[in-house]
């Protein structure tokens, strides 16, 4: 894999992290999970990944956000490759601006764009959210706060002809990842014929 931008979006719980470490170990490829971002706010201002987070937060991660983009485009060789990690909302304006930055960041790599699309049932969700593991990380740990999202908030419509979706409910990390990085490989093939 080479100078692909594979970008995992999900809702909270479904194993964005998960799997992104899993392609990962696979390929050469960097991650940047969304908490990377987030979490240099998240810490200063004491998230509990049950609270409300103030809007105001959100402007400056987005900051960060951008910052790391533009050493994607700019600074990373460029046959680098990245994992992206988000849980994007079609009805938050926001979320379509960090979709269409990721987008115009791999455009400006003249890269290779695989946007995947996870999703899981609701038992999984309601088994993974309030793990250990996600509070030390700083996310949202409210297993019934992230069923309201998931019944009320639908994830980023994606309209991308090099979108994946995936169903990680029984699916093993691994898999997922092998299944995304052919479909990634197969792009690339089909670049180079």
């Amino acid at each position: 894999m080479q100078n692909t931008i594979i970008y995992l979006i999900g809702h909270y719980g479904v194993g964005k992290l998960t799997i992104g470490k899993a392609i990962v170990e696979a390929t050469t490829a960097r991650l940047f999970d969304n908490h990377l971002a987030n979490n240099v706010i998240f810490s200063l201002i004491r998230e509990d990944g049950r609270t409300k987070i103030p809007e105001r937060a959100w402007d400056l991660i987005m900051t960060i956000r951008r910052q790391a983009l533009i050493a994607i485009a700019e600074i990373a060789p460029r046959d680098a490759s990245f994992v992206l990690t988000n849980a994007l909302m079609e009805d938050d304006p926001l979320d379509r601006q960090c979709y269409d930055e990721v987008v115009a960041t791999a455009r400006r790599r003249d890269g290779i764009f695989v946007p995947v699309l996870l999703s899981a049932s609701d038992e999984a969700h309601a088994r993974r959210i309030p793990s250990l593991e996600r509070g030390e990380r700083l996310k949202m740990t409210d297993a019934e706060g992230a069923a309201i999202v998931r019944r009320t908030k639908r994830l980023l419509v994606v309209d991308h002809s090099h979108r994946l979706d995936i169903d990680t409910t029984t699916l093993p990390a691994a898999e997922a990842a092998r299944r995304i990085i052919d479909h990634a490989d197969a792009i690339a093939l089909s670049r180079r014929t």
